[in-house]
């Protein structure tokens, strides 16, 4: 019986999401939404940006964006072509 690395293949399973919300999230919340990348825009939004596992774990993240009262500008799948790039 072989063994496989779930960690591995939940990465590659997981798909890359980017959220913008008003207004700017300081870095400090990154572990809080799951280790997203944070990036502060020029028009006053804020850009979460990474892989998202699953449904469930989106659903988490857009939760913790309601229970902070932010507003919600729109969520994205990113595509990402053969060799993995957006």
């Amino acid at each position: 019986m072989s063994e496989t690395n779930t960690s591995n293949d939940k990465r590659c399973e997981s798909e890359i999401y980017e959220i913008r919300i008003q207004g700017h999230l300081q870095d400090r919340w990154a572990e809080w939404f799951d280790d997203l990348t944070i990036s502060r825009e020029s028009d006053g939004t804020t850009t979460l940006y990474g892989p998202i596992v699953d449904q469930a774990a989106l659903q988490s993240i857009l939760l913790k964006i309601g229970r902070l009262n932010l507003t919600l500008i729109s969520v994205n799948r990113i595509e990402l072509d053969a060799n993995g790039e957006s």
